[in-house]
């Protein structure tokens, strides 16, 4: 098969798959947010997906919730290769295999004006508070409050962006 075909064919593949997002009454996404095509978003079972308007959602990001709410405010940023993942698996019992264990799902909230640089993982539990900036690679594993400018792996706040009004600067 040429090139060409197997581009047009990944085309149709992918619009299928958008519209099928698009469908699941489990995720809701604003008209004017962005999903580049390699980005992967599973709903399942219990869980919910809302993705705000403006918000952009980049390069193979992986966003899943088989139990637990993922919230993602308007006007986000997520940087590529960044996965947003609300359970987590019990280890407790030696006797069983992990897999046979279960888990517990756990909400996200990610607040409006979000920046999350590429390559983070963000854990079910934790709620990034508004117009804060998490830095590439980082692991989000506690909450974060508004006005943060905060990495590393575990994430740690940092410092705080200073708060301003109208067209003022912030830094």
């Amino acid at each position: 098969m040429s090139n060409f075909l197997l581009k047009v064919l990944r085309y149709f593949l992918r619009n299928l798959e958008i519209r099928q997002l698009y469908a699941n009454p489990n995720i809701q996404i604003a008209k004017s947010a962005h999903i580049v095509d390699t980005a992967r978003i599973n709903c399942e079972n219990l869980g919910t997906i809302e993705i705000g308007a403006n918000s952009f959602i980049n390069e193979m990001c992986a966003i899943f919730t088989p139990d637990g709410d993922i919230k993602i405010g308007k006007d986000v940023l997520i940087g590529p290769v960044t996965v947003i993942h609300t359970f987590a698996h019990n280890f407790h019992r030696t006797d069983l295999p992990i897999q046979q264990q279960g888990g517990t799902g756990k909400g996200i909230i990610i607040e409006d004006d979000v920046w999350i640089g590429a390559h983070c993982t963000i854990l079910g539990g934790v709620r990034i508070g508004a117009h804060s900036i998490i830095g590439a690679h980082s692991l989000v594993n506690k909450s974060i409050p508004p006005h943060s400018v905060a990495y590393g792996v575990p994430c740690k706040v940092k410092r705080m962006r200073n708060v301003t009004k109208n067209s003022e600067k912030t830094n």
